[in-house]
C-alpha cells in the first residue's frame, strides 16, 4: 500500500510500477532485488527502486544485485523505510544488507528527519526526506466520526497480532493494564490473532493469552481474538477507537500513525521508533520503554491522560492529503528523470 500510494492518485505521473498490485487486479509475480529476478526483468524497467530486501538475504547476495543493476546502467533508488530489522530475527544480518545497499544507491529516501540523521551518522549518506503518503482511502477519510461521549469510557485499542513483539508480551500488557488503572476513564481493548488459540497452529499459545486476558480484565478491559484483518477491516476497527496504542515493534517507520491521522483516531506510539515523528502535527503521543523494551508505566499513564484530556483530535484533511500525494509523486517522477539524465 505504501508503494502504491507513491503514485499520482489520478495516475497521470507517467510512472509505471509493474510490480505494484492494485486493489482488485490480478496477482502479479513477486518482485525481488535479487540477481536472478533482475536478470529476467531489468530490460523492462528504467529505474530500480528498492523499498525492502528479502528477509535473511546475505550481504553478498545484496552486493550481487547492486552490481547487476550497475552493469545494466539503471539508476538505483533506495527507500530506507526500516533502519533496523522489521522481523526482529537477524539484526546483524539486516545491518549488513544496509551496509551494502545504502552507500551504493544513487539516491536514498527516508520518511523522517531523525531517520535521515541516523543514515548520515551510520553510513555518511545524505537521504532525502519525503512524507509517508496517506494510508486510508479518500472516501473513508471523509466519513464523519461519531461524537464522543464525555462521560463514557475512553476506548484505547491495542493490536498485538501474533505476539511478535521485541519484548515479553505479558510484560507489555501488564504495563498497559497498570497505566490504564491509573487513568480511570481509559478502557483497554486488546486484539490478538485467533490462531494463538488454535491447537493446529504453530503460534498456539493459550497460556500467554490466558495471562493477558487476566491482566486486561483486572484493569476493566477486554481481549478480542480475531482473524488477521484486511486493510479495510483494520481501518474500520481503528475508526471505532478513541485511541490506538501501537505496542513496541521492530523496524523504524509504520503505517499506523498515518492511518490514525487519516481516521481521526489518536495514535500513541513508542518513542524509540522514528514512526513517532511521522505525524507530529497530528498531536501524536509517545511513550518511553525501559532497556528491555517494556513500556514505562508512568510514561504510558501520562500519554493516556493527555489523550483523554485532548479536545478535538486533529484529523487529516482529504484535500491536503491528496495534494501531498500529488507532490510526492511529482517529486519522485522528477528525480527519476534527473537520475536517468545523469546516467545517459
Amino acid at each position: 500500500m505504501y508503494v502504491r500510494h507513491l503514485g499520482h492518485p489520478e495516475g497521470v505521473d507517467g510512472v509505471h510500477r509493474p510490480t505494484v498490485q492494485m486493489p482488485g487486479s490480478a496477482p502479479r509475480p513477486p518482485a525481488a532485488f535479487d540477481p536472478a529476478w533482475l536478470a529476467s526483468n531489468l530490460d523492462d524497467m528504467q529505474v530500480v527502486h528498492v523499498h525492502a530486501l528479502a528477509p535473511r538475504m546475505n550481504a553478498e547476495h545484496a552486493q550481487a544485485a547492486v552490481e547487476a543493476t550497475r552493469r545494466a546502467g539503471r539508476p538505483l533508488v533506495v527507500t530506507a523505510y526500516h533502519l533496523s530489522d522489521p522481523t526482529g530475527l537477524d539484526e546483524a544480518g539486516y545491518a549488513q544488507q544496509l551496509d551494502v545497499l545504502l552507500p551504493a544507491a544513487d539516491q536514498v529516501i527516508t520518511l523522517t528527519e531523525p531517520a535521515a540523521a541516523e543514515i548520515a551518522r551510520r553510513w555518511s549518506v545524505a537521504a532525502d526526506v519525503q512524507p509517508h503518503p496517506h494510508a486510508v482511502d479518500f472516501v473513508r477519510m471523509r466519513r464523519e466520526r461519531p461524537a464522543r461521549s464525555q462521560n463514557g469510557p475512553f476506548v484505547v485499542g491495542v493490536h498485538l497480532g501474533s505476539l511478535r513483539l521485541p519484548s515479553d508480551p505479558v510484560a507489555v500488557v501488564a504495563a498497559l493494564a497498570q497505566a490504564a488503572r491509573e487513568v480511570a476513564q481509559v478502557r483497554l481493548v486488546v486484539f490478538a490473532h485467533d490462531h494463538l488459540l488454535d491447537s493446529d497452529s504453530t503460534r498456539y499459545d493459550p497460556a500467554t493469552i490466558r495471562e493477558i486476558d487476566r491482566l486486561v480484565q483486572a484493569a476493566g478491559g477486554t481481549v478480542k481474538a480475531h482473524r488477521p484483518m484486511t486493510d479495510s477491516q483494520l481501518w474500520d476497527n481503528i475508526f471505532g477507537l478513541d485511541a490506538a496504542l501501537v505496542p513496541p515493534f521492530f523496524g523504524s517507520h509504520s503505517v499506523w500513525p498515518e492511518a490514525c491521522f487519516d481516521l481521526g483516531t489518536q495514535a500513541i506510539m513508542p518513542a524509540a521508533n522514528h514512526a513517532a515523528q511521522q505525524q507530529p502535527l497530528a498531536g501524536g503521543l509517545a511513550y518511553a520503554c525501559d532497556g528491555a523494551g517494556v513500556p514505562d508505566v508512568a510514561s504510558l499513564a501520562a500519554a493516556f491522560g493527555k489523550a483523554v484530556a485532548a479536545g478535538e483530535v486533529v484529523r487529516a484533511d482529504p484535500t491536503a492529503r491528496f495534494n501531498e500525494r500529488v507532490k510526492v509523486a511529482e517529486w519522485l517522477r522528477n528525480n527519476y528523470e534527473r537520475l536517468l539524465a545523469e546516467k545517459a
